[in-house]
C-alpha cells in the first residue's frame, strides 16, 4: 500500500492511485480526495465503531459556494451495522464552516453539528453505496447530510441589518429605528 492510503482491518481512509505516466510535470496535481471506507467482512460478525476526522475539502471536493467554504475537519463518531443488504450508520458529525453573511458580507464561522446522524444505505441497487472489493464507501452518506445541514443564506446573526446605505452611518440607522414615528402617536394614545 502506497503513501496515499491508510488501512486497518475495519476502516480504510484512501485516495485513488495516480498513474505517473498520466501526471503532468507542467502543472501541479489536483488534490486527491479522501474517502471513508468500512470493511464489509468484519460487519458480518459485529458492528463497528468509527471515530476520527476527515477534511471538509476532501469530503466534498466539488462543493463550491460563494458564501461558504468547507475548510475545517469533519469530526465523526459513527456506529456501522450490517442489516441484510444495507448498512445502518448512526452517530454524530461536527465541523465548522467559514461563511460570509448573505446580508452584510461579514466573515464568520458557522458551527455545524449533527448529533443524531442516521442513514440506512443500500449495498445494491440505484442508491447503493460505492463498494470496492470488501470495502463500502460511507463518504457519500456523510457528505450528503453535512451539505443538507448548511443554510441556503448564511447569516452572521438573526438580527443582522445588512449593508448600511451609502452615506449613512450605522449609528444613524439604529437611532432612526429606535425612535417611534411621531405621525402615529395620536393613534397610539387612543383608548378603545
Amino acid at each position: 500500500m502506497g503513501p496515499s492510503a491508510f488501512s486497518c482491518p475495519h476502516l480504510s481512509l484512501s485516495a485513488p492511485e495516480i498513474n505517473p505516466s498520466v501526471a503532468s510535470a507542467s502543472r501541479p496535481a489536483d488534490p486527491i480526495p479522501m474517502s471513508l471506507k468500512v470493511n464489509l467482512r468484519l460487519l458480518e460478525k459485529e458492528s463497528i465503531q468509527l471515530d476520527g476526522d476527515i477534511l471538509g475539502s476532501e469530503l466534498a471536493p466539488d462543493f463550491h459556494d460563494e458564501l461558504m467554504r468547507l475548510s475545517h475537519p469533519v469530526e465523526y463518531e459513527l456506529t456501522v451495522d450490517r442489516q441484510s443488504e444495507s448498512l445502518l450508520v448512526t452517530g454524530s458529525l461536527r465541523t465548522h464552516v467559514d461563511c460570509e453573511c448573505s446580508r452584510c458580507l461579514k466573515s464568520f464561522v458557522l458551527p455545524v453539528q449533527l448529533d443524531e446522524f442516521s442513514v440506512l444505505s443500500p449495498l445494491e441497487g440505484e442508491d447503493a453505496l460505492p463498494v470496492d472489493g470488501d470495502f463500502a464507501d460511507l463518504t457519500p452518506s456523510v457528505r450528503e447530510d453535512i451539505l443538507l445541514s448548511l443554510p441556503t443564506n448564511p447569516l452572521c446573526g438573526p438580527d443582522c441589518r445588512g449593508l448600511k446605505p451609502k452615506g449613512q452611518s450605522r449609528e444613524l440607522q439604529v437611532r432612526e429605528q429606535a425612535e417611534p414615528n411621531k405621525a402615529w402617536s395620536a393613534l397610539d394614545n387612543l383608548k378603545l
